[in-house]
């Protein structure tokens, strides 16, 4: 069942690129140590029987979701203190759904660049690592989105390089090897350079977002592209070392839960992530974490438009 669904907001975009200019709203996303006590602050939700029956019948039979997710993206998805429980929002509405759907999520910690293969190989059956929706996934995969998203750039603090996030000529730029940052945005830029006389910005590939970040403190790279709530977490956390900077370059394209191309599990959690939003449950997750800025109106079933 598809969906009609609405880009985030002007509004929207406007608080986001003001809360990074600031330096707050999403970057005071919880701490590890807040997220790892607050894991089960979401409420418990009722589990609805036409949507668990609507299950395919190896999950109904096992009770569990495989999720692959890449545990170094906070607030998304990391590792709490203790080494082994995966906190963030994607947790958060991954069990939420699971409740719904009456079964149990298990996460498969997985390299970003291997979530996909994994989808396809069968080794998971679903991944939530704030994957963005695009038609060219859509080929292998399938989607039920439930948020918006942009992109900044991370700078050491006083951006001595004066990158932008819409304009980075001539300096080294790190990205997350298979990310949208890496294939889409960053290579854009290069015509902008060449036409007004600067060099493109150069790519270095990484599997997470310490790595980057290790590398932009060491002074490897000038800037980690990246989508925003990382990395205004990022900043916060490290005020003396870095600072984010825009302008915010808007996702032409919602993120998603991806799955294996035709899998009967979409539909299912596409209409769970509605039950969440229609019930305040969604909204709920999105304030703990410091991410309401972007909320969708509604899941939809493939719903990239590029």
């Amino acid at each position: 069942m598809h969906h009609a669904r609405r880009p985030m907001s002007v509004s929207a975009l406007a608080v986001l690129a003001t809360l990074t200019l600031a330096s707050c709203g999403l970057s005071s996303s919880p701490s590890q140590e807040e997220g790892a006590a607050a894991e089960s602050a979401a409420p418990q939700q009722e589990v609805n029987e036409e949507l668990a029956a609507s299950l395919p019948a190896e999950i109904k039979e096992a009770g569990v979701i495989r999720l692959a997710t890449d545990p170094n993206y906070p607030p998304f998805e990391t590792v709490a203190d203790d080494g082994k429980t995966i906190v963030g929002l994607d947790p958060d509405i991954a069990h939420a759904v699971a409740d719904i759907l009456g079964v149990e999520i298990e996460f498969v910690e997985t390299s970003f660049d291997g979530i996909i293969p994994a989808i396809e190989a069968g080794k998971v059956d679903m991944a939530m690592s704030s994957i963005g929706d695009t038609k060219e996934r859509e080929k292998t995969v399938d989607f039920a989105t439930y948020y918006w998203n942009g992109t900044l750039v991370l700078v050491k603090k006083g951006n001595p390089e004066g990158i932008a996030a819409d304009q980075a000529c001539g300096v080294s730029i790190g990205v997350i090897r298979g990310s949208l940052q890496q294939n889409t945005f960053l290579p854009a830029q290069t015509p902008k350079c060449e036409e007004a006389g600067l060099e493109p910005p150069t790519s270095q590939a990484y599997q997470n977002g310490p790595q980057a970040q290790l590398a932009l403190k060491s002074g490897r790279i000038d800037g980690v592209m990246l989508d925003a709530p990382p990395l205004l977490d990022a900043a916060k956390k490290s005020p003396d070392e870095f600072e984010t900077v825009g302008p915010l370059v808007r996702n032409p394209n919602p993120g998603g839960v991806a799955f294996p191309k035709g899998s009967e599990l979409v539909e299912p959690v596409n209409e769970a992530i509605n039950l969440l939003i229609e019930d305040g449950t969604y909204a709920e997750i999105l304030e703990k974490w410091t991410l309401t800025d972007i909320a969708i109106e509604k899941s939809e079933i493939n719903g990239a438009i590029e």
